[in-house]
């Protein structure tokens, strides 16, 4: 067995253990409080393990240039790239509401930080766990500032070569054998043919932990299908809506959806049973009858 995770006194992390299902919640809220509420309680009732949110400081997370550019579509909310982003984002108190209804739910949130200060804000409301996002696997003076946390990691690894992840874990391993890598394929959707499942047991071998899996495919049947490769976690972009207004709501499972991912995921999990081949205790009836002996 590769590591184990402890996340709770109840859930660990590892191949011994159920899948870890997380319902990504990202930018799913679009700027509301009562809505992030909403998504938790219904992650909570398709089953899942977590929920993640995104936290940023904007002025430190994304260029000037970027910032100011416009950002006019269907899916913004703000005039400027600037605007739509802060119009996105929590305050810490908010966060804290946030953290504290999950808690009563008894359901983990946690959060991917873009940037040193939205792990400071983090480490106040007592996170849990840290995501560092496709996006961050290079910025390994924000990773190297998680780690120092001491919490548990999980790493996607979307749009990263081989030695730019040789280069994250390298970093992380120098301070905690406590992470997960994610193997990600960062379009949005993904199509089948770009998925790639094949890549998770290359990555259990070359890093010698735990891996799993963060989908942006169409439908439910790959992520589920990516426990019997060896994901200890899965993780999908969840919403209420699909046909709601924001950039990640079309790409994301609806609550039916997440329900059908967390069954299934169990259902494949204990479908792979042990690697020895031997006679079962439900065979031996047959074997009597059939063989004799």
């Amino acid at each position: 067995m590769f590591n184990e995770i402890k996340i709770t006194e109840n859930r660990s992390i590892g191949d011994g253990h159920l899948p870890f299902i997380i319902a990504e919640i990202g930018n799913n809220h679009n700027g509301s409080l009562e809505l992030a509420l909403r998504l938790i309680q219904s992650a909570k009732d398709a089953g899942v393990d977590a929920v993640k949110f995104q936290v940023k400081n904007i002025e430190k997370s994304f260029s000037k240039e970027l910032l100011d550019s416009p950002y006019v579509n269907e899916n913004s909310f703000g005039k400027t790239y600037r605007a739509h982003k802060m119009a996105l984002e929590f305050s810490e108190e908010q966060l804290k509401k946030i953290y504290d209804f999950a808690a009563k739910l008894g359901i983990i949130c946690f959060s991917t930080p873009f940037d040193t200060d939205s792990v400071d804000l983090l480490e106040r409301i007592g996170n849990p766990i840290y995501k560092i996002s496709s996006f961050h696997v290079t910025d390994l003076k924000l990773i190297e500032y998680v780690c120092r946390t001491k919490k548990p990691i999980i790493i996607s690894t979307g749009m990263s070569t081989i030695q730019e992840i040789d280069k994250a874990i390298e970093l992380v391993k120098k301070h905690t054998n406590d992470f997960v890598i994610l193997h990600c394929v960062s379009c949005y959707p993904t199509d089948d043919k770009d998925v790639n499942l094949r890549v998770i047991p290359t990555l259990r071998e070359r890093y010698k932990c735990l891996v799993g899996y963060s989908g942006h495919e169409r439908g439910i049947a790959i992520s589920s299908a990516a426990v019997v490769l060896g994901a200890c976690v899965i993780e999908r972009h969840f919403t209420l809506d699909r046909t709601m207004k924001g950039p990640d709501h079309a790409s994301s499972v609806e609550p039916i959806g997440l329900h059908d991912i967390v069954t299934r995921s169990k259902k494949f999990f204990d479908a792979m049973g042990k690697s020895e081949k031997t006679v079962l205790d439900c065979e031996l009836k047959n074997r009597l009858k059939f063989r004799g002996y």
